[in-house]
Protein backbone atom coordinates (compact mmCIF):
# COMPACT_ATOMS: atom_id res chain seq x y z
CA UNK A 1 0.00 0.00 0.00
CA UNK A 2 1.28 3.46 -0.91
CA UNK A 3 2.63 5.51 1.97
CA UNK A 4 2.24 9.20 2.73
CA UNK A 5 5.02 10.99 4.58
CA UNK A 6 3.44 13.33 7.12
CA UNK A 7 5.48 16.17 8.60
CA UNK A 8 4.18 17.45 11.91
CA UNK A 9 5.30 20.28 14.18
CA UNK A 10 5.11 20.41 17.94
CA UNK A 11 6.50 21.99 21.11
CA UNK A 12 7.04 20.55 24.58
CA UNK A 13 8.09 21.31 28.14
CA UNK A 14 11.68 20.21 28.63
CA UNK A 15 11.38 19.44 32.33
CA UNK A 16 8.78 16.73 31.69
CA UNK A 17 11.03 14.47 29.62
CA UNK A 18 14.51 12.97 29.67
CA UNK A 19 15.27 14.73 26.41
CA UNK A 20 13.67 14.34 23.00
CA UNK A 21 15.60 11.30 21.71
CA UNK A 22 14.13 7.90 22.59
CA UNK A 23 15.85 6.13 25.51
CA UNK A 24 14.99 2.90 27.33
CA UNK A 25 12.96 3.07 30.55
CA UNK A 26 12.60 6.88 30.72
CA UNK A 27 9.98 9.22 29.23
CA UNK A 28 11.11 11.02 26.08
CA UNK A 29 9.23 13.01 23.45
CA UNK A 30 10.14 10.65 20.62
CA UNK A 31 9.18 7.66 22.76
CA UNK A 32 5.83 9.26 23.56
CA UNK A 33 4.96 9.81 19.90
CA UNK A 34 6.14 6.30 19.00
CA UNK A 35 3.91 4.78 21.67
CA UNK A 36 0.92 6.78 20.44
CA UNK A 37 1.42 5.96 16.77
CA UNK A 38 2.19 2.25 17.31
CA UNK A 39 0.24 1.19 20.41
CA UNK A 40 -2.59 3.67 20.84
CA UNK A 41 -3.56 4.53 17.28
CA UNK A 42 -2.02 1.46 15.59
CA UNK A 43 -1.01 3.52 12.57
CA UNK A 44 2.35 1.82 12.04
CA UNK A 45 4.38 -1.24 13.01
CA UNK A 46 7.78 0.18 12.08
CA UNK A 47 10.44 -0.20 14.76
CA UNK A 48 11.42 3.49 14.65
CA UNK A 49 8.53 5.26 12.93
CA UNK A 50 9.27 8.80 14.16
CA UNK A 51 12.24 11.04 13.29
CA UNK A 52 12.78 14.55 14.63
CA UNK A 53 14.60 17.60 13.32
CA UNK A 54 16.52 18.49 16.47
CA UNK A 55 17.56 16.55 19.54
CA UNK A 56 17.21 18.36 22.84
CA UNK A 57 18.49 17.50 26.30
CA UNK A 58 16.43 17.06 29.42
CA UNK A 59 15.32 20.47 30.71
CA UNK A 60 15.48 22.21 27.33
CA UNK A 61 12.09 23.64 26.37
CA UNK A 62 10.87 23.54 22.77
CA UNK A 63 8.60 26.14 21.20
CA UNK A 64 8.71 24.52 17.75
CA UNK A 65 10.33 21.32 16.52
CA UNK A 66 9.28 18.93 13.78
CA UNK A 67 9.22 15.30 12.78
CA UNK A 68 7.57 12.87 10.41
CA UNK A 69 5.73 9.57 10.25
CA UNK A 70 4.87 7.43 7.21
CA UNK A 71 1.16 6.53 7.07
CA UNK A 72 -0.99 4.64 4.61
CA UNK A 73 -2.01 7.10 1.91
CA UNK A 74 -5.67 6.08 2.16
CA UNK A 75 -5.68 6.70 5.91
CA UNK A 76 -4.19 10.17 5.49
CA UNK A 77 -6.61 11.12 2.73
CA UNK A 78 -9.53 10.00 4.87
CA UNK A 79 -8.61 12.06 7.91
CA UNK A 80 -6.43 14.92 6.62
CA UNK A 81 -4.71 17.40 8.91
CA UNK A 82 -7.78 18.01 11.07
CA UNK A 83 -8.24 14.31 11.72
CA UNK A 84 -4.53 13.83 12.44
CA UNK A 85 -4.48 16.70 14.94
CA UNK A 86 -7.65 15.45 16.63
CA UNK A 87 -6.55 11.83 16.89
CA UNK A 88 -3.01 12.57 18.13
CA UNK A 89 -4.13 15.51 20.24
CA UNK A 90 -6.42 13.25 22.27
CA UNK A 91 -3.47 11.00 23.14
CA UNK A 92 -0.53 13.32 23.84
CA UNK A 93 0.08 14.61 27.38
CA UNK A 94 -0.43 18.29 28.22
CA UNK A 95 3.35 18.68 28.22
CA UNK A 96 3.31 18.42 24.39
CA UNK A 97 1.59 20.91 22.09
CA UNK A 98 0.84 19.64 18.57
CA UNK A 99 0.88 22.46 16.01
CA UNK A 100 0.10 21.15 12.52
CA UNK A 101 0.60 18.35 10.00
CA UNK A 102 0.98 18.16 6.22
CA UNK A 103 1.96 15.65 3.55
CA UNK A 104 5.47 16.17 2.18
CA UNK A 105 7.71 14.50 -0.39
CA UNK A 106 8.51 10.84 0.24
CA UNK A 107 12.20 11.67 0.78
CA UNK A 108 11.59 14.68 3.04
CA UNK A 109 13.70 14.66 6.19
CA UNK A 110 13.23 16.96 9.18
CA UNK A 111 17.00 16.91 9.65
CA UNK A 112 17.45 18.86 6.41
CA UNK A 113 16.30 22.15 7.89
CA UNK A 114 17.32 25.56 6.56
CA UNK A 115 17.76 27.05 10.02
CA UNK A 116 17.40 26.27 13.68
CA UNK A 117 16.89 29.12 16.15
CA UNK A 118 17.63 28.90 19.86
CA UNK A 119 17.09 31.45 22.61
CA UNK A 120 18.99 31.38 25.90
CA UNK A 121 17.66 33.43 28.82
CA UNK A 122 20.89 34.48 30.53
CA UNK A 123 19.26 36.75 33.12
CA UNK A 124 18.30 33.57 35.02
CA UNK A 125 21.93 32.53 35.42
CA UNK A 126 23.70 33.01 38.74
CA UNK A 127 25.94 36.10 38.54
CA UNK A 128 24.24 37.75 35.55
CA UNK A 129 24.55 41.53 35.37
CA UNK A 130 22.85 43.21 32.43
CA UNK A 131 25.56 44.63 30.14
CA UNK A 132 25.36 47.61 27.84
CA UNK A 133 23.57 46.71 24.62
CA UNK A 134 26.53 47.72 22.41
CA UNK A 135 28.95 45.63 24.47
CA UNK A 136 26.68 42.60 24.48
CA UNK A 137 26.02 42.89 20.75
CA UNK A 138 29.78 42.83 20.19
CA UNK A 139 30.12 39.81 22.48
CA UNK A 140 27.39 37.97 20.56
CA UNK A 141 29.13 38.73 17.28
CA UNK A 142 32.14 36.63 18.36
CA UNK A 143 30.03 33.53 17.83
CA UNK A 144 28.93 34.26 14.26
CA UNK A 145 30.42 32.61 11.21
CA UNK A 146 31.97 29.27 10.33
CA UNK A 147 34.23 27.76 12.98
CA UNK A 148 35.38 24.47 14.42
CA UNK A 149 33.41 24.50 17.69
CA UNK A 150 35.41 21.76 19.42
CA UNK A 151 35.82 23.91 22.54
CA UNK A 152 32.11 24.76 22.59
CA UNK A 153 30.54 21.33 22.41
CA UNK A 154 30.47 17.85 23.81
CA UNK A 155 33.01 16.11 21.63
CA UNK A 156 31.89 12.96 19.83
CA UNK A 157 34.55 10.80 18.17
CA UNK A 158 34.33 10.70 14.40
CA UNK A 159 31.88 13.62 14.10
CA UNK A 160 32.75 16.96 12.57
CA UNK A 161 32.46 19.96 14.88
CA UNK A 162 32.52 22.60 12.16
CA UNK A 163 29.28 24.56 11.89
CA UNK A 164 28.11 27.93 10.53
CA UNK A 165 26.33 30.30 12.90
CA UNK A 166 24.28 32.61 10.70
CA UNK A 167 23.40 35.09 13.45
CA UNK A 168 23.86 35.67 17.16
CA UNK A 169 22.27 38.72 18.73
CA UNK A 170 20.85 40.00 22.02
CA UNK A 171 17.42 38.79 23.07
CA UNK A 172 15.72 41.98 24.24
CA UNK A 173 12.33 41.97 25.96
CA UNK A 174 10.50 45.11 27.09
CA UNK A 175 13.73 47.09 26.68
CA UNK A 176 15.76 44.66 28.83
CA UNK A 177 18.53 42.32 27.66
CA UNK A 178 17.43 38.90 28.85
CA UNK A 179 19.75 36.71 26.83
CA UNK A 180 20.66 35.94 23.23
CA UNK A 181 19.21 34.41 20.08
CA UNK A 182 21.39 32.24 17.86
CA UNK A 183 20.59 30.92 14.38
CA UNK A 184 22.30 28.25 12.29
CA UNK A 185 21.59 25.39 9.95
CA UNK A 186 22.71 22.96 12.65
CA UNK A 187 24.52 22.95 15.98
CA UNK A 188 26.81 20.49 17.70
CA UNK A 189 25.87 18.92 21.02
CA UNK A 190 25.78 21.48 23.89
CA UNK A 191 27.08 24.26 21.63
CA UNK A 192 24.55 26.90 22.69
CA UNK A 193 24.90 26.12 26.40
CA UNK A 194 28.70 26.37 26.22
CA UNK A 195 28.45 29.66 24.33
CA UNK A 196 26.11 30.95 27.06
CA UNK A 197 28.61 30.02 29.77
CA UNK A 198 31.45 31.67 27.87
CA UNK A 199 29.39 34.86 27.53
CA UNK A 200 28.60 34.87 31.26
CA UNK A 201 32.29 34.39 32.06
CA UNK A 202 33.13 37.55 30.08
CA UNK A 203 30.28 39.54 31.62
CA UNK A 204 31.37 38.57 35.15
CA UNK A 205 35.07 39.18 34.36
CA UNK A 206 36.07 35.60 35.14
CA UNK A 207 37.29 35.25 31.55
CA UNK A 208 38.53 37.76 29.01
CA UNK A 209 37.20 38.18 25.51
CA UNK A 210 40.69 37.24 24.32
CA UNK A 211 40.41 33.89 26.11
CA UNK A 212 37.06 33.19 24.43
CA UNK A 213 38.51 34.06 21.02
CA UNK A 214 41.47 31.78 21.75
CA UNK A 215 39.08 28.92 22.51
CA UNK A 216 37.16 29.62 19.32
CA UNK A 217 40.20 29.91 17.05
CA UNK A 218 42.32 27.09 18.49
CA UNK A 219 40.06 24.00 18.46
CA UNK A 220 43.07 21.69 18.54
CA UNK A 221 43.88 22.95 22.07
CA UNK A 222 41.26 21.91 24.61
CA UNK A 223 39.96 24.97 26.48
CA UNK A 224 36.96 24.34 28.73
CA UNK A 225 34.84 27.43 29.39
CA UNK A 226 32.08 25.49 31.14
CA UNK A 227 28.55 24.33 30.41
CA UNK A 228 25.46 26.39 31.29
CA UNK A 229 22.27 24.82 32.66
CA UNK A 230 19.66 23.51 30.21
CA UNK A 231 16.80 25.19 32.11
CA UNK A 232 17.14 28.55 30.33
CA UNK A 233 17.46 27.21 26.78
CA UNK A 234 14.54 27.15 24.32
CA UNK A 235 14.56 25.64 20.84
CA UNK A 236 12.57 28.52 19.41
CA UNK A 237 11.97 27.39 15.85
CA UNK A 238 13.07 25.22 12.95
CA UNK A 239 12.70 26.44 9.37
CA UNK A 240 12.23 24.17 6.35
CA UNK A 241 11.88 25.00 2.68
CA UNK A 242 8.24 24.99 1.62
CA UNK A 243 6.81 25.10 5.15
CA UNK A 244 5.79 28.58 6.38
CA UNK A 245 7.39 29.94 9.52
CA UNK A 246 5.17 30.77 12.48
CA UNK A 247 5.67 34.30 13.77
CA UNK A 248 4.27 35.23 17.18
CA UNK A 249 4.54 38.31 19.41
CA UNK A 250 6.81 38.34 22.44
CA UNK A 251 4.80 39.12 25.58
CA UNK A 252 6.58 40.97 28.38
CA UNK A 253 8.68 38.62 30.51
CA UNK A 254 9.02 39.62 34.20
CA UNK A 255 12.53 40.30 35.47
CA UNK A 256 13.89 37.75 37.95
CA UNK A 257 12.75 38.50 41.51
CA UNK A 258 16.00 38.40 43.49
CA UNK A 259 14.16 39.21 46.72
CA UNK A 260 13.25 35.52 46.87
CA UNK A 261 15.84 32.97 47.93
CA UNK A 262 14.27 30.68 45.33
CA UNK A 263 14.34 33.18 42.50
CA UNK A 264 15.63 30.62 40.01
CA UNK A 265 12.66 28.36 40.79
CA UNK A 266 10.43 31.32 39.91
CA UNK A 267 12.40 31.76 36.69
CA UNK A 268 11.78 28.12 35.82
CA UNK A 269 8.06 28.72 36.18
CA UNK A 270 8.39 31.78 33.93
CA UNK A 271 10.15 29.67 31.30
CA UNK A 272 7.09 27.46 31.17
CA UNK A 273 4.83 30.51 31.04
CA UNK A 274 6.76 31.76 28.00
CA UNK A 275 6.00 28.44 26.30
CA UNK A 276 2.34 28.46 27.34
CA UNK A 277 1.81 31.92 25.85
CA UNK A 278 3.64 30.93 22.68
CA UNK A 279 1.54 27.76 22.33
CA UNK A 280 -1.61 29.88 22.77
CA UNK A 281 -0.46 32.28 20.05
CA UNK A 282 0.49 29.46 17.69
CA UNK A 283 -2.69 27.48 18.16
CA UNK A 284 -4.71 30.66 17.74
CA UNK A 285 -3.40 30.85 14.17
CA UNK A 286 -4.71 27.41 13.38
Amino acid sequence: MRKARIAFRFGHYGDCFHGSQVQPDVPTVQGTFMHIFKKKLKWTQERMPVAFSSRTDSGVHVRLNGGFIDLDQDRWEAMGEAGFIKAVGHQIPESISLVDARQVADDWSPRRALYRTYRYRMECMEGWVEPELEDFTQLCSLFKGEHDWSNFCRREPGRTTTRVVEDCKPWVNDGRIIGFEIVGEAFVWNQVRRIANAMLAVITDSRTIERVIEARDNPQTEIDLGLADPDWLILWSVTWEGIPDIETPDPAIPAPDHSSSRWQDLCRQQQKEILIRQFDFIQGRY
